[in-house]
């Protein structure tokens, strides 16, 4: 049975510090009986919350091969590709890595989902070989097949 693949970073000590954080600031500022801290501590709870939506999102990359069919997670719902329905794949910088945008043509028409391959663990070795075995009618882009190249002179792609 195929698993999804894991989280390349660590968000549990961000998430800690950064609440342990708030916490001693917003008691800092409400102990120090100053006029105005409230808004000064609805701002930081508010750059708080802003945090940690942005680690949300990506603690929630999802990637799972499973023969012919990809699945991910764009936002709250699974989709699940089949990679005869591949058109074409572009690669995306993220602050991660590059991370790769793929078209599907499928009966409702054409969609656009993005695999966050920088945000998981063995999230390059594992898209390319699916790719490769699975859509090689798919178009690369430049990026896409320089990564591919890259990963085929490491050994870790056929």
């Amino acid at each position: 049975m195929a698993h999804p693949l894991e989280p390349s970073y660590d968000w549990r000590t961000p998430v800690t510090l950064t609440g342990l954080g708030l916490v001693v600031c917003v008691g800092l500022l409400s102990g120090s009986g100053e006029k105005g801290w409230l808004p000064v501590a609805a701002l930081l709870v508010a750059l708080e919350a802003f945090f940690l939506a942005v680690v949300y999102q990506r603690a929630r990359a999802y990637l799972m091969v499973d023969g012919p069919t990809l699945r991910l997670r764009p936002f709250r719902r699974f989709v699940e590709v089949d990679g005869s329905q591949v058109v074409a794949v572009r690669q995306v910088l993220t602050s991660h890595g590059p991370s790769y945008r793929i078209l599907v043509a499928n009966e409702e028409g054409r969609a656009r989902y993005l695999v966050p391959t920088a945000l998981l663990t063995a999230g390059h070795s594992t898209f390319f070989r699916w790719l490769r075995t699975q859509a090689p009618q798919a178009e690369l882009d430049r990026g896409t097949r320089k990564t591919l190249k890259l990963l085929q002179v490491r050994g870790v792609v056929e």
